[in-house]
């Protein structure tokens, strides 16, 4: 027997306790009806658990059974619970198709799902993490047009892999105490941040953020999601009131990092509160004026128009070439070397190059 089976072949309504207790002292329901001021068939319907027990009907149950009215009150909430969790489990029985859609086994790993195979146990834990009262109420957000996110999904290849990632964004968001949010203050941190980006310390990641939530800016770290193809994406969230950065670690790379970043940070200080970026999907067309503008001002800041002209003034590239245009521009050398890569493709294969590249892994997911 499955555990809702068991669970209706236990239930018991209060009424089952009355014919017990009439039996037992030898008094038939007619009577039980006279003596409590009922009609035989509305004390029928409170016997077959077809009317519940009131506070009125406990009290007169107490002076004609002699049994506590407490005692029948108890009895028919702890019977109407029961009921509501088999009529729970009965609703949860039904959106097993909609759960095997999910990256069941990732959301498992990162602890947002019980780990078991029982699919309604699963649906459960998919309706809380989403927020959402039933998988229609998740199509209406994320499949259809909807208050909560402004971007339909339905013509992406795997909406719910994606809704994940960005879900995460946002409950992670929630973690992060951010100032109100300062335009003028954030630009004025442009130095402080490629200043980050240079010194790579042990905590980068950490004052990165840091810095961000003193400007009034959600800045969060999820790892990738298989079949959802996310560089970073970039919305505003509480009402329009935080600006939310997320980045995942597609590509595992620093310079691919820092690029993804200063894209999204474009948008914030670039453009509109109502617009959602999602930069990865090619299946939702973009908005190419606001995206060329952003990859723009993501170069500018990782290598500025002078320091490209001199970078690519050098015929050949080595490893101490790197490092001292590295100490000199103050950009950290990982970032120099993707630069030259993408101009000289094979350098890509160039071993003493690829020692200065460095690995951005997100191992810590805090929700």
């Amino acid at each position: 027997m499955t555990d809702l089976q068991i669970k209706k072949s236990l239930l018991s309504c209060p009424g089952d306790s009355i014919q017990e207790h009439i039996d037992h002292i030898g008094m038939s329901q007619a009577e039980l009806a006279e003596r409590l001021g009922r009609s035989v068939p509305k004390l029928n319907e409170l016997i077959k658990g077809k009317a519940p027990i009131t506070k009125e009907t406990a009290t007169k149950l107490e002076y004609v059974l002699g049994v506590p009215a407490s005692f029948w009150i108890n009895l028919e909430r702890t019977y109407q619970d029961e009921l509501l969790e088999i009529e729970q489990m009965e609703y949860l029985e039904q959106c097993q198709e909609w759960v095997s859609s999910f990256p069941l086994a990732k959301m498992k790993s990162f602890g947002l799902l019980p780990d078991t195979r029982k699919k309604p146990e699963l649906a459960d834990g998919l309706l809380k993490f989403f927020r959402v009262a039933s998988p229609a109420q998740w199509s209406d957000i994320y499949n259809g047009s909807s208050l909560a996110f402004k971007i339909e999904l339905r013509h992406t290849a795997e909406p719910q892999a994606i809704s994940v990632w960005l879900r995460l964004g946002e409950l992670q968001a929630e973690k992060i105490k951010v100032a109100p949010f300062d335009k003028k203050e954030l630009r004025n941190c442009l130095d402080k941040i490629q200043d980050i980006a240079f010194k790579h310390s042990d905590t980068w990641l950490d004052e990165l953020q840091a810095l961000c939530a003193s400007c009034g800016v959600a800045l969060v770290y999820t790892p990738c999601i298989s079949k959802a193809p996310i560089y970073g994406a970039t919305r505003w969230i509480k009402n329009n009131s935080v600006p939310l950065i997320q980045i995942t670690d597609r590509q595992k790379d620093y310079n691919a990092f820092w690029f993804t970043f200063y894209h999204e940070l474009a948008h914030i200080l670039k453009h509109g509160k109502k617009d959602i970026f999602i930069d990865g999907l090619e299946s939702i067309k973009p908005d190419k004026e606001k995206e060329d503008e952003a990859d723009a001002f993501a170069a500018r800041m990782l290598l500025s128009e002078k320091e490209r002209n001199e970078l690519f003034q050098y015929p050949n590239f080595d490893r101490e070439l790197v490092l001292q245009l590295s100490d000199k521009f103050k950009k950290h050398p990982g970032i120099i070397v993707a630069q030259v890569q993408r101009q000289y493709t094979h350098l890509y294969k160039n071993v003493r190059l690829n020692s200065l590249k460095t690995k951005v892994e997100f191992t810590d997911l805090t929700i």
